[in-house]
């Protein structure tokens, strides 16, 4: 899940640009699975295999979220501009 592989760039960021003195805004982050979404603000875990990897991940994000010093917020899949230069196109987009 990319929500939470961005996470420790994204906390490493805001630590080095306060240390330097600047300020640092409530910083979003735009995920285009609800699902993350939800998992990453609520920190319930799922009793499903899939998702009893992210224990620790989770409680980070939460954690964070809680915070105030991140927020989550929902893109759509064909809104997300970075995806253009990471993914393959299909079909007609190409």
């Amino acid at each position: 899940m990319a929500l939470y592989d961005a996470m420790g760039q994204v906390v490493w960021t805001r630590h080095f640009l306060a240390a330097q003195g600047e300020y640092v805004p409530v910083t979003t982050i735009y995920q285009d699975n609800k699902s993350t979404i939800m998992l990453a603000e609520n920190g319930k875990q799922s009793s499903s295999q899939s998702n009893r990897h992210l224990n620790f991940s989770s409680l980070f994000v939460t954690e964070k979220i809680k915070k105030g010093e991140v927020k989550v917020a929902f893109c759509p899949t064909h809104n997300m501009l970075m995806d253009f230069f990471t993914k393959p196109l299909q079909g007609t987009l190409f």
